[in-house]
Order: structure tokens, then C-alpha cells, then sequence
């Protein structure tokens, strides 16, 4: 990672400053940032995984006994909130129950 820390330096202290750089070093460069997210993807999909089970949009809507749309404008709200992991919206258990509890 200190490759990408020394751009990052660099554009911090000349925010003017045009690079030039091949198509091989900017291949490397996006398969650098590429495998840092997907890394930190994986990473919160297990942390998320492993504190709280996520259900789909289909479980949490049968479990609520409302419809999809319910759940997007709950969403929205704040009612509700979603979890997205790879581009997935799901919905954690915890705040389900937590939301069958009380009175909707």
C-alpha cells in the first residue's frame, strides 16, 4: 500500500500537478485499488455476517407482513434501515425484531 500512499502525498501537495503515466502502471494501479475495496468488502460482509444474521428483502418482508415497496419507503425514512453488501439490499434480524417489539 505505500505506492498508493506516495500518489496520494503527492496529489495532496501539489493539487495542480498533471501526471503522465503508461497504461500499464494505470493498469496496476486499478488492480491495486480494485483489490484493497473488494478486501474491505469481504471484511465487512464477514464482520456483518458474523454479529447479526441479514435477511433478503423477500425474509424481512414476510417476517413484517409488509410488502417490498413497505420496506424501501421505511428505508427511506429511517424506519427501517437496509444493508447493502455487494450491491445485495438486506436487512438485519436484530432490527426486525427489534421493530416487531414495539407497536409499526
Amino acid at each position: 500500500m505505500k505506492y498508493l500512499l506516495d500518489i496520494e502525498k503527492l496529489i495532496t501537495e501539489n493539487p495542480n500537478v498533471i501526471f503522465q503515466v503508461s497504461g500499464e502502471n494505470l493498469m496496476a494501479f486499478a488492480e491495486q485499488i480494485l483489490l484493497g475495496a473488494k478486501s474491505v468488502a469481504m471484511i465487512e460482509a464477514e464482520t456483518a455476517a458474523t454479529s447479526d444474521q441479514l435477511l433478503t428483502i423477500g425474509e424481512a418482508a414476510k417476517l413484517l407482513h409488509v410488502s417490498k415497496m413497505t420496506l424501501y419507503r421505511w428505508d427511506q425514512s429511517g424506519v427501517l434501515k437496509k444493508v447493502e453488501i455487494g450491491g445485495k439490499r438486506r436487512y438485519r434480524k436484530s432490527d426486525i425484531d427489534r421493530l416487531v417489539g414495539c407497536k409499526i
